[in-house]
């Protein structure tokens, strides 16, 4: 092969793998902010909030997202596997940035820390485990203490 062709194959794949990327970036599921009550102590969650119907289907979502006045960062409620429930405050303990939930697991975008959905440190640059939230609940609702 000589250095025109060669050039040319680098500069195809260049274009294929940008290609690809945006249509993974459609893939990605979208955000879910939950519909929730807050009250000045508490956020008061349904927990049919983490059951999704489209096109008659029904599935489960892992977590939903919630916003108060009270915080800069939105809390992500995890509904484990054993049935319980997790709420984490979405700031990452390394640097401040806001984390990004990625199915089981939240990833810092600025340096690289991860979490595990009950809020335990999995990879530095962070060192301490992330905020988490009391959780009550009852057969319809979470209470979510702020």
């Amino acid at each position: 092969m000589d250095r025109k062709e060669f050039i040319k194959l680098c500069g195809g794949i260049c274009v294929v793998g940008a290609g690809v990327s945006v249509l993974l970036e459609g893939c990605a599921s979208a955000t879910y902010f939950a519909q929730s009550v807050t009250t000045k102590n508490s956020i008061t969650l349904k927990k049919a909030e983490f059951i999704k119907v489209a096109n008659g289907k029904t599935t489960e979502r892992k977590y939903v997202l919630l916003r108060t006045e009270k915080h800069d960062f939105p809390i992500c409620v995890y509904k484990l596997k054993d049935g319980s429930y997790s709420a984490l405050l979405l700031q990452c303990t390394h640097k401040g940035c806001e984390l990004i939930p990625q199915g089981d697991f939240l990833v810092c975008p600025c340096h690289g820390s991860e979490f595990t959905n009950t809020g335990v440190v999995q990879n530095p640059p962070a060192e301490q485990n992330l905020f988490t939230f009391k959780i009550t609940s009852d057969n319809e609702h979470l209470y979510i203490q702020l």
